[in-house]
């Protein structure tokens, strides 16, 4: 279960970062500006391995 955890906080780590560097909680966002960093984030991330494969 500690791995499914870690994933998970590994997973939304970018939002979370972003959040606490704008100093807004996670309870006052709703989650929707940490989905939409985490979205940039690993959307690029998988923009760019696509692109390395092809």
């Amino acid at each position: 279960m500690s791995l499914l955890r870690l994933l998970l906080e590994l997973f939304l780590y970018p939002g979370t970062l972003v959040l606490q560097k704008c100093g807004i909680s996670i309870e006052d966002d709703g989650g929707l500006f940490r989905s939409f960093i985490n979205m940039l984030v690993w959307g690029t991330v998988t923009l760019g391995v696509a692109l390395l494969i092809l």
